[in-house]
């Protein structure tokens, strides 16, 4: 089984978005590799959920949106949800 486009297109979207530019470069190119390569296999969807929940969605109202994206998709593939604490946000 291959790693679905639609969850390679959102995790080219969360990349655009400024995401996981707190990760380590490493990370950041292991999705840029996953991404472009030719060979996606199921063990690199369980990567990219891993490194989904490594994401900072916390920074504005967009990356909150986003994160509903991705707990979406996270459910749809039998995932659990990532957890945020959106309360202290909303206090703030």
């Amino acid at each position: 089984m291959e790693v679905s486009s639609q969850l390679l297109s959102h995790t080219r979207h969360l990349l655009q978005n400024g995401i996981f530019n707190h990760l380590s470069d490493q990370k950041i190119s292991t999705l840029h590799y996953m991404i472009l390569s030719a060979n996606k296999r199921i063990q690199d969807q369980q990567t990219i959920f891993n490194l989904w929940r490594e994401g900072d969605y916390t920074s504005n109202f967009v990356n909150m949106q986003l994160l509903q994206q991705t707990n979406y998709l996270l459910q749809m593939h039998g995932q659990k949800m990532i957890e945020e604490d959106f309360l202290e946000l909303i206090l703030d």
